[in-house]
Protein backbone atom coordinates (compact mmCIF):
# COMPACT_ATOMS: atom_id res chain seq x y z
CA UNK A 1 0.00 0.00 0.00
CA UNK A 2 1.54 3.55 -0.83
CA UNK A 3 1.67 6.32 1.89
CA UNK A 4 0.22 9.52 0.46
CA UNK A 5 2.39 12.63 0.88
CA UNK A 6 2.31 14.88 3.57
CA UNK A 7 2.06 17.66 2.50
CA UNK A 8 1.78 19.87 5.62
CA UNK A 9 5.52 18.03 6.83
CA UNK A 10 7.06 19.16 3.24
CA UNK A 11 5.95 23.01 3.95
CA UNK A 12 7.23 23.09 7.32
CA UNK A 13 10.56 21.44 6.10
CA UNK A 14 11.01 23.66 3.03
CA UNK A 15 10.25 27.13 5.24
CA UNK A 16 12.83 25.62 7.84
CA UNK A 17 15.36 25.02 4.77
CA UNK A 18 14.32 28.09 3.47
CA UNK A 19 15.53 30.14 7.05
CA UNK A 20 18.35 28.42 7.40
CA UNK A 21 19.64 29.39 3.66
CA UNK A 22 18.74 32.61 4.34
CA UNK A 23 20.69 32.80 8.07
CA UNK A 24 24.00 30.47 6.48
CA UNK A 25 23.68 33.33 3.54
CA UNK A 26 23.97 36.63 5.55
CA UNK A 27 27.77 36.34 6.55
CA UNK A 28 28.46 36.79 2.74
CA UNK A 29 25.55 37.90 1.22
CA UNK A 30 24.90 42.06 0.99
CA UNK A 31 21.93 41.65 0.25
CA UNK A 32 20.49 39.30 3.03
CA UNK A 33 22.40 41.42 5.54
CA UNK A 34 20.55 45.12 3.81
CA UNK A 35 17.27 42.89 4.31
CA UNK A 36 17.82 42.00 7.71
CA UNK A 37 19.08 45.46 9.04
CA UNK A 38 16.55 47.14 6.93
CA UNK A 39 13.32 44.84 8.64
CA UNK A 40 15.04 46.57 12.48
CA UNK A 41 14.86 49.90 11.46
CA UNK A 42 11.21 49.64 9.59
CA UNK A 43 13.20 50.37 6.56
CA UNK A 44 11.75 47.43 4.63
CA UNK A 45 11.32 49.38 0.81
CA UNK A 46 8.13 46.27 0.28
CA UNK A 47 5.54 44.94 2.77
CA UNK A 48 6.29 41.56 0.86
CA UNK A 49 9.77 41.44 2.02
CA UNK A 50 9.06 42.67 5.46
CA UNK A 51 6.14 39.94 5.84
CA UNK A 52 8.51 36.97 4.19
CA UNK A 53 11.27 37.44 6.57
CA UNK A 54 9.33 37.55 10.17
CA UNK A 55 9.48 33.50 10.23
CA UNK A 56 13.08 34.37 10.30
CA UNK A 57 14.61 34.68 13.63
CA UNK A 58 15.66 37.38 15.40
CA UNK A 59 19.84 38.11 14.94
CA UNK A 60 21.68 38.81 17.94
CA UNK A 61 24.77 39.42 16.12
CA UNK A 62 24.20 42.97 14.88
CA UNK A 63 25.43 46.07 16.77
CA UNK A 64 22.47 48.16 17.52
CA UNK A 65 23.19 51.75 19.07
CA UNK A 66 20.36 54.09 20.18
CA UNK A 67 20.44 57.79 21.55
CA UNK A 68 16.96 59.00 22.18
CA UNK A 69 16.62 63.27 22.75
CA UNK A 70 13.71 65.27 24.34
CA UNK A 71 13.97 67.66 21.36
CA UNK A 72 13.57 68.00 17.19
CA UNK A 73 16.72 68.83 16.74
CA UNK A 74 18.67 66.30 14.28
CA UNK A 75 22.16 64.94 15.10
CA UNK A 76 24.01 63.69 17.79
CA UNK A 77 25.07 66.16 20.29
CA UNK A 78 27.93 65.76 22.48
CA UNK A 79 26.74 68.16 25.07
CA UNK A 80 22.95 66.81 25.43
CA UNK A 81 22.55 65.52 29.23
CA UNK A 82 19.26 64.80 28.25
CA UNK A 83 19.99 61.91 26.05
CA UNK A 84 19.59 58.44 26.39
CA UNK A 85 22.16 56.45 24.74
CA UNK A 86 22.43 52.56 24.65
CA UNK A 87 22.89 49.49 22.98
CA UNK A 88 20.16 46.69 21.93
CA UNK A 89 19.63 43.18 20.71
CA UNK A 90 17.43 43.76 17.85
CA UNK A 91 14.51 46.17 17.03
CA UNK A 92 15.54 49.50 17.94
CA UNK A 93 12.03 51.10 17.71
CA UNK A 94 10.88 48.96 20.76
CA UNK A 95 11.70 51.98 22.74
CA UNK A 96 8.61 53.71 21.31
CA UNK A 97 6.31 50.84 20.57
CA UNK A 98 6.82 47.78 23.36
CA UNK A 99 9.74 48.13 25.13
CA UNK A 100 10.35 49.08 29.16
CA UNK A 101 11.10 52.21 28.08
CA UNK A 102 7.50 53.05 26.07
CA UNK A 103 6.50 53.66 29.78
CA UNK A 104 8.69 55.90 30.32
CA UNK A 105 7.83 58.31 27.16
CA UNK A 106 4.21 58.14 27.84
CA UNK A 107 4.30 59.59 30.86
CA UNK A 108 6.50 62.74 29.42
CA UNK A 109 5.03 62.73 26.50
CA UNK A 110 7.18 65.24 24.79
CA UNK A 111 8.35 65.17 21.30
CA UNK A 112 11.37 63.15 21.05
CA UNK A 113 14.29 62.42 18.39
CA UNK A 114 15.87 58.42 18.31
CA UNK A 115 19.42 58.15 16.46
CA UNK A 116 19.59 54.36 15.32
CA UNK A 117 23.11 52.63 13.99
CA UNK A 118 23.32 49.49 13.07
CA UNK A 119 26.66 48.03 11.90
CA UNK A 120 26.78 44.19 10.31
CA UNK A 121 30.10 43.71 9.68
CA UNK A 122 30.93 46.24 6.61
CA UNK A 123 27.32 46.93 6.34
CA UNK A 124 26.17 49.91 8.14
CA UNK A 125 22.32 51.55 8.40
CA UNK A 126 21.26 54.93 10.79
CA UNK A 127 18.07 55.58 10.66
CA UNK A 128 17.00 58.90 11.91
CA UNK A 129 12.90 58.72 14.30
CA UNK A 130 10.84 61.69 15.08
CA UNK A 131 8.43 60.32 17.87
CA UNK A 132 5.78 63.44 17.97
CA UNK A 133 3.16 62.83 20.81
CA UNK A 134 -0.55 62.19 20.15
CA UNK A 135 -3.40 63.18 21.85
CA UNK A 136 -4.34 59.86 22.48
CA UNK A 137 -1.54 58.54 24.49
CA UNK A 138 0.39 57.12 21.87
CA UNK A 139 3.36 58.62 18.89
CA UNK A 140 3.58 59.35 15.81
CA UNK A 141 6.86 57.99 14.26
CA UNK A 142 8.37 59.15 11.41
CA UNK A 143 11.85 58.32 10.07
CA UNK A 144 14.12 58.73 7.66
CA UNK A 145 17.52 56.45 6.57
CA UNK A 146 21.03 58.78 7.41
CA UNK A 147 23.31 58.83 4.45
Amino acid sequence: MKRPIDCGYISILAIVAAIAVWLLSMPVCDFVQRSTINRFHLQTDSFALWAIQQPIPSMYNFHNRYEVRPSLRPGPSPDDTDAQRGTLNHFPLRLFTFGDNREIFLRKPVARTIDLTTTYRDTILHTHWTATPRDDGGFDLTGEVVP
